[in-house]
């Protein structure tokens, strides 16, 4: 598929749909208050996972990467209730704050790992919403509970405990992987082409280090539950992870019992292949 060409809105019925799974019976406000609603519910309703990813590549399978289009996005996450990962997570937000009526930017970021970064890493994507002069963060990745304002700000909570901070002339926005140091997400650009999405996805098929084990995340009411390198881990309304060692059988259930994804979906999951 030419990524110069991908849709990036979803039919009004879809949005619809994805709303009222997420808990919405009207669309909500095009506001502060009502980002951080629709942001909230996303975080507590869909995963960011590499589920579908790790089907194709395990299956060989060719053509587009799961969740190309944002219409594709949504249809597997309503009726399998599968996330993605960072691009094609990131295009469905978009879609589905521009189809409510939000203004919004794609972004290009970094993280900042301790491991090397390779050259043809593609990077990470964000999202930017401007309201009331001020600039908001949204990220399906980092699952941060509420949108950021892009200036000096903190969040005390023990669960998130975000900061979004200057240094080296960047914006960053620390933050802690679930089972994970915390690491800062530099900001390189906040109003990105559309057209760089699909790209940059497109160059994740074989750069992406999540392609070696079963990655998921979903925030809770106050917690964080996921499947990190074959742990169950689990972070508690005091801030505090839990792990616990996962057989890929008991992998697979879990995303079933916990994650409401389908079980002809976690049947097809393959087994990890090396550590993330």
């Amino acid at each position: 598929m030419n990524s110069h060409n991908v849709p990036i809105d979803i039919p009004p019925a879809l949005a619809e749909q994805a709303l009222e799974k997420m808990g919405f019976r009207a669309y909500p406000a095009v506001s502060e208050s009502g980002l951080g609603q629709i942001y909230q519910a996303w975080c507590r309703s869909v995963p960011f996972d590499n589920i579908r990813k790790r089907i194709l590549v395990s299956q060989g399978i060719q053509g587009a990467l799961p969740g190309f289009t944002p219409e594709d996005f949504f249809s597997h996450w309503l009726r399998f209730g599968t996330g993605g990962t960072c691009w094609a997570s990131h295009g469905a937000l978009y879609a589905l704050l521009k189809a409510v009526g939000f203004p919004v930017q794609f972004g290009l970021s970094t993280m900042r790992s301790p491991r090397p970064v390779s050259a043809d890493s593609p990077g990470h994507g964000t999202l930017f919403v401007p309201l009331d002069n001020t600039l908001f963060i949204v990220d399906t990745t980092m699952l941060h509970g509420q949108p950021l304002p892009l200036q000096a700000w903190h969040s005390t909570h023990p669960v998130w405990g975000t900061r979004v901070h200057r240094d080296e002339g960047f914006w960053c926005v620390n933050w802690k992987p679930l089972g994970r140091s915390r690491i800062d997400c530099q900001l390189l650009e906040m109003d990105a082409a559309e057209t760089e999405y699909p790209q940059r996805h497109e160059r994740s098929r074989h750069s992406s280090r999540f392609d070696g084990a079963l990655l998921i995340r979903l925030a809770g009411h106050d917690s964080i539950t996921g499947i990190v390198k074959g742990e169950k881990v689990f972070r508690e309304a005091r801030g505090k992870e839990t792990f616990e060692t996962l057989s890929h059988r008991q992998q697979k259930a879990l995303l079933v019992e916990r994650f409401g994804i389908a079980e002809e979906i976690a049947a097809q999951v393959p087994a990890d292949e090396v550590p993330q």
